[in-house]
């Protein structure tokens, strides 16, 4: 009996020490999860009060405000119309070379060649978003007057940017009025502009301009990351999101920011040179000031600065935090923000090559 009684009690305080145990795991990852969900909400806090900001899922209101009304719609025809021209090397004077030569939708806008200065054209993914363009800031969204001569809205850097790149002797070095004379001789070409801009279209540097970038303003990469700024801490792992953090704290920001974390003019080589400046044959500005390129897609890129001076992302990082911010990141500190960078990654839809009009 008293064996009996013994074995029961033994199993009664066994059951208390297994349901005692299991509530203070329970309680603990309560708690410990709790954490974390205060910890996501901090840092998403800090990354809005940092100015970042997550590209809006409708872009179509801000691509329609770029142009002329009674012009360029961001319809469907004009869209089209623009890729064909984008592809088309007959703009150039050469007949070889077009904008997706240098700005190569399958290499993120980019190219792997450089430029007659040691330069790599930089992106067009996203470029909807940036303040500047060139990289010495030469046209911008706050000019008062349009540079150009055009009929452009002074924010339209993307049309105002395409119409210098045709006729730059650097670039396409097009000869535009044989460029529309040859377009106004094409029943084929002439067709697509109607569609996209009525039966009475006057082709015209501008319309031409206008048409490419409206094209140019469709290849947005949307990521994770602008669901997390908008809103969603699920976005993010919290291992990224604690990069992004450090990405804040660190000073990152100052120059990396806004929509596209970058796309801005901002100082070059702030507390020293550049490690390759002496290399290469970019002219400077007086004051330094360069277009800071968007992060977006960052991680996805082979090189790094406009020289390509840097392969590794890693290395990338750890000169940035030399040269801007005179600090020396930490392995950790840098592997934390390339967590934050993946988070940058997006895509756009594919792209179909266009079979181009006779001309």
């Amino acid at each position: 009996m008293g064996r009996k009684f013994n074995a029961s009690l033994h199993r009664i305080i066994t059951l208390v020490c297994i349901l005692f145990c299991s509530s203070m795991l329970f309680f603990q990852f309560s708690f410990s999860f709790q954490d974390i969900g205060l910890e996501f909400q901090k840092i998403l806090q800090k990354a809005q009060k940092a100015a970042l900001a997550p590209m809006p899922d409708d872009v179509l209101p801000i691509q329609k405000a770029m142009f002329n009304k009674l012009e360029t719609t961001m319809s469907e025809e004009q869209i089209l119309l623009g890729k064909i021209l984008y592809f088309d090397p007959r703009l150039s004077r050469n007949k070889n070379l077009s904008c997706n030569s240098c700005h190569n939708v399958s290499l993120q806008g980019s190219s792997l060649l450089k430029d007659s200065r040691g330069v790599y054209p930089p992106s067009l993914y996203n470029m909807l978003f940036n303040d500047v363009a060139y990289l010495d800031g030469s046209i911008s969204a706050q000019d008062r007057a349009d540079k150009n001569n055009t009929i452009f809205q002074a924010k339209n850097i993307i049309a105002r940017s395409v119409l210098k790149a045709l006729v730059a002797e650097n670039e396409m070095n097009s000869d535009m009025s044989d460029v529309i004379l040859s377009i106004k001789n094409s029943q084929e070409y002439m067709a697509y502009f109607k569609r996209a801009y009525g039966s009475k279209v006057n082709v015209t540097s501008n319309i031409i301009a206008q048409a490419i970038a409206a094209f140019i303003m469709t290849l947005n990469t949307q990521s994770r990351y602008d669901d997390f700024i908008a809103g969603n801490i699920k976005a993010m792992s919290i291992k990224e999101a604690r990069g992004l953090e450090v990405f804040i704290d660190k000073g990152c920001v100052a120059c990396h920011t806004g929509v596209n974390l970058g796309g801005t003019l901002q100082p070059f080589g702030v507390m020293k040179d550049y490690k390759f400046a002496k290399n290469n044959a970019l002219v400077m500005r007086e004051d330094k000031m360069l277009k800071t390129p968007s992060l977006r897609n960052v991680a996805l890129k082979s090189f790094y600065f406009h020289d390509g001076g840097f392969t590794s992302l890693a290395d990338a990082i750890r000169e940035m935090g030399s040269i801007q911010l005179g600090i020396r990141l930490s392995s950790t500190e840098i592997s934390q923000i390339m967590d934050f960078l993946e988070t940058l990654n997006g895509k756009v839809d594919s792209i179909s090559l266009p079979i181009l009009p006779k001309m």
